[in-house]
């Protein structure tokens, strides 16, 4: 099945529960439409190839271009024509507005084209509110007001939310995990925040080379091996402003999946299946953890017995270690010994 034939339903109609007031997840199915929609342009298109075949595209509609442009330039995604792919829409919507009122009326009849008026369900996710339908692969992306950094740089983080859920409905996993390479090789380097991957990323000398230190997004391939696209350190821009790209298009195989510790001395040793498992549910939650309360239940518990299956097929396929790490130890001569 390609990605085009791959319909999501992120969102739906169950109500959340009180321990989130703030925050609601509703859906609409069956509400006529009878805005006509507004006159917005494509102010830009931009492809999202991942290794599985699985493609994106991503669109802004009018007012959205500049926000839509600099989220391409960090992923370094190139300007495309339609090319069939599943669309990601963003267009901005004030959240001031009607909460029930169609996504369709925010976008131009051509660029919306044979889009059902109705059944549209949408969930927020902070800054964001994400609309779906179980019956098309298209997404709609409201961004509300742009021009503050920091909110505008949390939006593209939570943007690729739809990204990440369609790479788990076919076996992939967003993980915290470094991403370095060697001779072509890919290996995870995973773990929480501050426990040393970025700094094991700055010390790794040559041959090896850090492609990205913080978010890595792994996708099940058909030969049933995986592979791996580094993707932004998105508090690089949060908090630095930093104007680091990452070529999120790029892949790799992958070799071997290490959990790091902090140590005394520089160490590797192997770990079982059921323990990388564990591992990898747990560094793809630290992903998701931001999603989990934005969800609906129902989606929330789907979500995560999907994960929980994800990290399993990619325990049983991807050898997985523990490395202790020094602060002046050559942990890399650890890593070589995987690829022998």
């Amino acid at each position: 099945m390609n990605a085009t034939e791959r319909n999501t339903s992120m969102c739906n109609s169950e109500r959340k529960a009180s321990l989130h007031p703030v925050i609601s997840t509703h859906g609409h199915a069956g509400q006529k439409n009878d805005v006509p929609p507004v006159r917005t342009a494509c102010e830009g298109r931009y492809l999202l190839r991942l290794a599985n075949g699985q493609g994106w595209e991503f669109v802004a509609a009018d007012g959205a271009g500049h926000w839509v442009e600099k989220l391409a330039s960090i992923m370094e995604l190139k300007r495309c024509e339609a090319d069939g792919c599943p669309k990601l829409f963003f267009v901005r919507a004030e959240f001031g507005t009607d909460r029930w009122q169609g996504p369709l009326s925010r976008l131009l009849r051509s660029m919306a084209g044979d889009l059902p008026q109705s059944g549209w369900m949408f969930c927020d996710v902070r800054h964001l509110r994400i609309w779906a339908h179980p019956d098309v692969a298209d997404v709609i992306c409201e961004t509300g007001d742009v021009g503050i950094h920091e909110v505008d740089i949390s939006r593209m983080w939570q943007s690729l939310f739809p990204v990440y859920k369609r790479a788990a409905d076919s076996g992939g996993l967003p993980l915290h995990a470094a991403l370095v390479e060697r001779n072509g090789t890919g290996v995870l380097l995973a773990a929480p925040g501050g426990t040393g991957k970025s700094t094991c990323c700055r010390r790794i000398p040559p041959p090896w080379k850090a492609l990205c230190d913080d978010l890595t997004l792994a996708v099940a391939d058909t030969d049933s091996q995986y592979r791996v696209h580094p993707f932004p350190t998105w508090s690089e821009y949060l908090w630095r402003r930093s104007e680091t790209t990452w070529d999120v298009q790029r892949y790799l195989p992958l070799s071997a999946i290490v959990f790091l510790e902090q140590g005394t001395s520089d160490e590797m040793l192997p770990i079982g299946k059921g323990e990388a498992a564990a591992c990898i549910m747990e560094s793809a939650s630290q992903v998701y953890h931001s999603f989990w309360g934005d969800l609906a239940l129902g989606e929330q518990r789907s979500l995560k017995e999907k994960v929980f299956e994800n990290a399993c097929g990619l325990a049983r396929s991807v050898p997985a270690f523990r490395l202790r790490v020094s602060l002046e130890g050559r942990f890399w001569e650890q890593l070589d010994r995987v690829l022998l």
